[in-house]
């Protein structure tokens, strides 16, 4: 292609789009452009991988689909390997774009590489937080919850102090305040502070309505942050009993009972909240259900439940980005290496500083035989979340195939040390997670030439895994 045209090209599609989604956006009325959509028509999903489709007569009509529909999967279809690379750069940046305005997020801004758009980006949602603030903080506070923005904590402090008797607004602050927790918890920070604000907010929701579900469904959830998993089980249940409907208490104890691995439990609530949910407008059941039948190796399930997230308007970022990841695992399975890139750089436009991601990046990168990217891909989930034993895992491996054996070691040993108190991993997964680092610092004292060590840690790695069996 002509260098000059692929410029023209690549300039004039991205400032176009950028100009129309601007324009609609600043002049479209501020509770409209936040407006929940109503759930899409819901559509029978199949169990099949999506398939690339790339019926283009060139690069410039495959370049231009891509960010028009802001789908970074189509800019694979393009021929030039240079002009692929600055498609994917594009048509993220109108992701992050898109994505920071819907859901009021300046930090997504950050991420855009061209520095128009990004001011642009900012200026734009700079001005709804101002407009919303002064005109609508009920609806701002609203959208900060829906999206886990940490910003909710204050402007819902500001309205529960304004108004005493709107348990609603109770009940999201203490969601908000457990999320917190969870958050500092992952960070390696105390979580107490948090959880006892959690647990105060709901005690105070009691006093306005006692009988209210949803009260004790949230009481369950903050248990489960703690973690006290058996009282979780058992607010799930009451809130169950004072209302057979409530979706979310169905949901909160498959997700109790997934942590605790009981999954045949877990699959048969999350199924019967699936069952609730005719307008499918919860999408974390169905991410729940894609990653229970992930780790079931029931595929045809999974992406069936996934394609219901990826497919869905305006839905959760933080499940919708897990189905991304999901999805991508199973291509990297299925050795579909340039999908699963793809899925996870999707991913990658809802949630930035997600640590599962980059694990997940770096395995992607283990497959590739791409070890020194591996490597980085590690380290930065090990700086975004320093207490997840998986992070230390892919490091370990990385590393080790660069024959970096005392590097390896030492990030494997320092795997272990966190398995125990590890709140992302599953409790079947924890003895599973012990027995792979153990076996990465055998396979390194084997590359060493150390017999004694190498046998030592094989054993280790047995005995983790006989607590499985167990």
């Amino acid at each position: 292609m002509n260098h000059n045209l692929k410029t023209f090209l690549i300039a004039g599609f991205a400032i176009l789009l950028f100009v129309v989604v601007t324009v609609i956006f600043l002049y479209t009325p501020i509770r409209e452009k936040f407006a929940k959509k109503q759930p899409a028509p819901t559509q029978e999903m199949d169990g099949k991988l999506p398939e690339l489709i790339c019926n283009y007569n060139n690069d410039q009509e495959a370049y231009a689909d891509a960010i028009t529909t802001q789908n970074v999967n189509q800019c694979a279809c393009i021929k030039d390997e240079t002009l692929v690379e600055t498609c994917k750069s594009t048509a993220m940046d109108v992701m992050f774009y898109t994505n920071a305005i819907n859901h009021i997020d300046k930090t997504l801004c950050d991420k855009i590489n061209n520095q128009e758009q990004k001011k642009a980006c900012i200026l734009v949602v700079e001005d709804s937080i101002k407009q919303l603030t002064e005109k609508d903080p009920q609806y701002l506070a609203a959208m900060y919850a829906s999206t886990h923005n940490e910003n909710a904590i204050t402007v819902y402090e500001k309205l529960t102090q304004e108004d005493q008797t709107n348990i609603d607004n109770f009940i999201t602050l203490a969601i908000s305040y457990a999320e917190k927790g969870l958050k500092e918890q992952e960070q390696g920070k105390d979580q107490t502070p948090y959880v006892q604000k959690a647990f105060q907010t709901i005690e105070k929701a009691k006093t306005i309505d006692q009988n209210n579900a949803e009260v004790y469904r949230v009481e369950g959830y903050i248990n489960e942050i703690k973690p006290d998993h058996s009282a979780a089980l058992t607010l799930y249940d009451k809130a169950i009993a004072l209302d057979a409907n409530n979706i979310l208490a169905y949901a909160g104890k498959g997700h109790t009972e997934r942590m605790m691995g009981i999954l045949e439990s877990a699959v048969a609530d999350f199924t019967k909240a699936a069952e609730l949910d005719t307008q499918k407008a919860y999408i974390h059941i169905y991410t729940n259900l894609c990653n229970l039948e992930y780790s079931r190796s029931h595929n045809e399930d999974a992406i069936k439940n996934c394609k219901i997230v990826t497919q869905s308007q305006n839905a959760d970022p933080v499940f919708q980005s897990e189905a991304y990841q999901i999805m991508a695992m199973i291509f990297i399975q299925n050795k579909d290496y340039t999908q699963a890139k793809n899925y996870l750089l999707t991913a990658k436009t809802l949630t930035p500083n997600d640590p599962n991601l980059y694990v997940t990046f770096a395995k992607l990168n283990i497959f590739e035989e791409n070890y020194v990217e591996s490597e980085s891909n590690a380290k930065k989930a090990i700086t975004l979340s320093p207490t997840k034993a998986t992070s230390y895992l892919s490091l370990a491996q990385a590393l080790y195939m660069q024959e970096k054996n005392n590097e390896s070691i030492q990030a494997a040993q320092k795997g272990i040390t966190l398995v125990k108190d590890d709140v992302s991993l599953l409790a079947p997964s924890k003895p599973v997670t012990e027995r792979d680092l153990n076996y990465v610092i055998a396979h390194n004292y084997r590359q060493m030439g150390d017999t004694q060590k190498q046998v030592e840690y094989e054993k280790k790695a047995e005995d983790s895994f006989n607590q499985l069996v167990q």
